[in-house]
């Protein structure tokens, strides 16, 4: 091959490779998209809806009661529980036809010290009832022994679809650190585009 074939393969590879790492990078640290794979979310959130989320705000604020988050179930322990760890070995996997890491998508409900109450199928946060307007059915105890105090780096959440919910009612309160990031918009269906 000559000179000049060698230098525009090197010159592709060279892009190929900078363009996946600036990729990982902004899927690691910056947006990141989901796709809705149960109906724990309804009516907020429907089966298939496609979501992005960032992982900006939350390097410089904490959670906020609302916030709609997407967390990983269990965090690894190293890189591989590193934003690029993760990353990497959701891209991999991808290629590899691995199953999915099991992430949910769900509601804050109680930030660290909030005190958390259920009563009557309603959910009562620092002893005043919630408006939640966007549920569907009444929100059961389950294995809740209430009221309880949420701890220090922990979250309470909730899906919207009560009934139906598998959230800090059955697993407890989720750490901080196994965010991913805040769901900002749905992109899909496109009659149904939505900032959060």
């Amino acid at each position: 091959m000559s000179k000049k074939i060698l230098k525009e393969v090197k010159d592709i590879v060279v892009f190929i490779v900078v363009v996946s790492i600036c990729v990982i990078v902004i899927q690691s640290y910056v947006l990141a998209s989901t796709k809705v794979q149960q109906h724990s979310m309804e009516s907020t959130l429907i089966e298939n809806d496609f979501l992005f989320t960032e992982k900006i705000s939350y390097l410089f604020s904490q959670p906020k009661f609302g916030d709609i988050i997407v967390f990983l179930e269990e965090k690894e322990q190293g890189f591989d529980g590193s934003p690029i760890g993760v990353c990497v070995k959701d891209t991999i996997g991808k290629f590899r036809k691995d199953e999915p890491r099991m992430r949910f998508v769900k509601r804050v409900i109680g930030l660290s010290g909030d005190t958390i109450d259920i009563k009557n199928g309603k959910v009562y946060v620092n002893g005043k009832e919630l408006d939640e307007h966007y549920i569907n059915g009444i929100t059961d105890k389950r294995n809740l022994e209430c009221p309880f105090v949420v701890p220090e780096g922990q979250l309470f959440v909730l899906g919207d679809n009560r009934e139906y919910s598998l959230d800090s009612r059955n697993f407890g309160c989720i750490d901080k650190k196994n965010i991913e990031g805040k769901v900002v918009i749905r992109l899909w269906p496109l009659n149904k585009i939505r900032l959060f």
